[in-house]
Order: C-alpha cells, then sequence, then structure tokens
C-alpha cells in the first residue's frame, strides 16, 4: 500500500488536506469521491531509495508495447481516462504505471496527452508525442498512436536483427581478443625465461613478441587502469551530444557501415514523414517531423534547407534532389509521382520499407563480411605468436639436415 497526499474540496467548498492510503493513485482517488471530496491535487509520498531496490530501466520494446496498448484500447472504444486507468493497474512496468497515473491526473486537469507523455516518458522517441498532438488536432489519436506503435516496433525489430546479426562476429572478436592477450600473459613469457639473454640470433619479430610478453606482464596493473580510465573518460566523452555528432560523421564516412547508417536515416525519414501526413499533417509539419527522426547531423541539416526552400514555394521532389545527393533518381522520382497524384503519404510509406529493406541487405552482407575477416585476423595474430616462438627456440640451435 502507499500513501497518497491530497487536497480537496468538500461539499461546502471548504479545503481538506490529509492523506489516504491505497494500491494505486486511482484507488485513491475513487476513494476520496467516495467520501464526496473533490480533489484538485494528489501525490504520492515517496519513500527513501534503498540501494538494494533499483529501478528496472524502461527498454524500447515496453516503451512499443506500451503505446500498442494504449492505442489499441482507444480503438476499441475505451476513453482516455479509462485506458490510462486500465494501464495503471495492469502494466507490469511499475515505472509506465506511475507515469500513466500522472498522465491520467494531467489530463484530468487539463493537460494534452502529447504534452503530458513528453514530461512523465521522456524516454519515447520524439516523434510520438508530435503523432498524439496531431491525433489530437484532428480527432484521430487511437489511429495516431497505431500509427506510433507500428513505427516503434519497427525500429525494435530492425535493431534487433541487427544485433542478431553482429552478435557471433562480436562474440569471435572478443573470444579471439582473449585468447590473444592470454597468450601474451601467460605463454610468450614462459619462453622468454627458457631463452634467457642469448638474444642475439632471435629474429626481429621474435624479439618483439618477446618483449611485448614480457611488459604486458611487468605492467599488467598500470595497462588494466589506463584501459579503465580510457574507457571511462570515452563514456564521459559521449554524453555530449556534439561528441556523439562527430562519431556519427566518422562512421558515415567507414565503407558498407556509412551506407548502411544513410540508407537507416533515409527509410527513417520517409516513413515518418508518410505517417505524418496519413494523420492529417500539412507538408511542412511532417518535415519538421521528419527532422525529428534524422541522427545524422549532415542530413539533418540538409533537410532544413529543404525545409525551407518549400516554404519558399519550391516542390519537395525539387529540393530534395538538390540538397540530399544520397537520395537515388529512382527514389526521388517516386516522391514526384507521389506529389503530383496526390499520393505522396502511400509512396513515401513505400519508399520507408524500400530503404529499409536495403539495410536488411547491408546488414546481412556486412555480418557475412564480418565473420570472416575476424577469424582471419585472430588467425594471423595467433600465428604470428607461434612461429615468432618457434623462430625463437630454433634459432638458438644448429640442426644438421
Amino acid at each position: 500500500m502507499s500513501v497518497f497526499l491530497y487536497k480537496a474540496l468538500d461539499k461546502n467548498g471548504v479545503v481538506i488536506k490529509g492523506q489516504t492510503e491505497a494500491r494505486t493513485q486511482n484507488d485513491a482517488l475513487d476513494t476520496l469521491l467516495k467520501r464526496r471530496l473533490e480533489v484538485y491535487e494528489i501525490k504520492e509520498t515517496r519513500p527513501e531509495a534503498s540501494f538494494l531496490a533499483l529501478p528496472k530501466r524502461v527498454k524500447p520494446k515496453d516503451l512499443a508495447k506500451y503505446i500498442r496498448q494504449m492505442a489499441t484500447l482507444l480503438n476499441a472504444g475505451v476513453s482516455l481516462l479509462d485506458a490510462l486507468s486500465s494501464l495503471a493497474k495492469s502494466n507490469a512496468h511499475k515505472s509506465l504505471a506511475k507515469s500513466s497515473e500522472k498522465i491520467r491526473t494531467d489530463l484530468r486537469s487539463g493537460e494534452r496527452l502529447s504534452v503530458s507523455l513528453e514530461k512523465h516518458i521522456p524516454a519515447l522517441p520524439i516523434y510520438v508525442a508530435r503523432l498524439a498532438e496531431l491525433g489530437e488536432s484532428t480527432g484521430k489519436s487511437a489511429k495516431a498512436l497505431t500509427d506510433a506503435a507500428n513505427r516503434m516496433e519497427y525500429e525494435n525489430a530492425m535493431r534487433s536483427e541487427i544485433k542478431s546479426s553482429l552478435s557471433y562476429p562480436i562474440f569471435l572478436s572478443v573470444v579471439g581478443g582473449a585468447i590473444v592477450f592470454l597468450m601474451f600473459l601467460f605463454v610468450v613469457p614462459r619462453f622468454d625465461v627458457l631463452i634467457g639473454d642469448n638474444r642475439d640470433n632471435l629474429p626481429a619479430i621474435s624479439r618483439l613478441v618477446l618483449s611485448m610478453g614480457t611488459s604486458l606482464k611487468e605492467n599488467l596493473w598500470t595497462i588494466l587502469i589506463v584501459a579503465i580510465v580510457g574507457i571511462g573518460a570515452l563514456t564521459v566523452f559521449l554524453r555530449r551530444t556534439s561528441n556523439r555528432h562527430l562519431f556519427r560523421s566518422a562512421f558515415e564516412k567507414m565503407p558498407m557501415v556509412g551506407p548502411m547508417l544513410v540508407q537507416a536515416d533515409l527509410g527513417g525519414w520517409a516513413r515518418t514523414m508518410g505517417i505524418a501526413l496519413d494523420n492529417g499533417a500539412d507538408l511542412l509539419s511532417a518535415l519538421k517531423l521528419g527532422e525529428l527522426s534524422v541522427r545524422s547531423p549532415r542530413i539533418r541539416s540538409r533537410l532544413e534547407y529543404v525545409r525551407a526552400e518549400i516554404r519558399a514555394g519550391r516542390n519537395i521532389d525539387e529540393a530534395l534532389s538538390e540538397n540530399i545527393p544520397d537520395f537515388d533518381p529512382l527514389t526521388l522520382d517516386m516522391i514526384r509521382t507521389g506529389r503530383t497524384s496526390s499520393r505522396l503519404p502511400e509512396m513515401l510509406l513505400f519508399i520507408g520499407d524500400s530503404q529499409e529493406a536495403q539495410i536488411r541487405d547491408l546488414t546481412k552482407r556486412l555480418s557475412g563480411l564480418a565473420e570472416p575477416t575476424a577469424i582471419l585476423l585472430i588467425a594471423m595474430i595467433v600465428g604470428t605468436i607461434v612461429i615468432s616462438i618457434v623462430l625463437a627456440m630454433t634459432s638458438l640451435y644448429d640442426f644438421a639436415l
């Protein structure tokens, strides 16, 4: 049971302050309403934080499931307040259940759903609140939230597919790196002791490998501390948005990885644009919403120029052709066809599907190339270590052939 502090008006209009115990905020409100109190402020008293009771992190799939449940309830004819009440009672994630109660309280006080979603569930993709705002203005909140849930679920599926494709190459790299590290730490120093000071006849590669193994063993703690400090510094460095943009720009210039990132951004932009237009947004508003779904600083800045030119009276296909060369001619022709036939939302959604299909293909090709590359690289390093040790041992003796 939780304790809730409240302020309410009784039947005579007198302000009453107090507290009540209930399982959820909705239960507390129901209890107070039965006492004929008009509640205008209620909040839960927060217990002291416990080190052992760490909050469960909200994952993207939890957020997608939450929006899907809300959209399903609204499509079934349930009112928004009742839908939030149901989500507060039935949602398995405590954080989202509490957020539902807070959103419901905001709505009762006249707040808009889009504003309350941004305030109480900041982890939601920014386009969710904007689509909710479109739904509020057009009276089609259920459809807008359904489209938002579809977009979130598609992103989660793509993210999961990419992780699954790259998991095995990453596993090979980690295991191979651990094997090389242990060889330098334990195997190479043993042969260094066997060889002793007689190093005049050693090949250069043998001297290099033996010195690296000895240095690693002698300075192990220093190396580990430097590595931990470096990882921590990199983590702090990447917390700044501008620094993450630098890394993003660098990755976009890499072969295979760069095209995949660009295609993902363009596909996400087209899909978000199509969803916004399909939900009744005007072209400029849809363009603004599409920009928010793009992660590349370069493409986002070019899209701002596109929006400015469209505001000045240019056609969308012409502005995209001049400002974003990453779009291929066929895609631009489809956008032109959609504009002239008044079927731009359908064309943009189709382009989004096509671009994301290309991402799947690029991901498979990348994972197919990464796996043999990782194996080859690890084999070359291990083979170099073994050959250098064999050459070092054989150089100490003369064999009669």
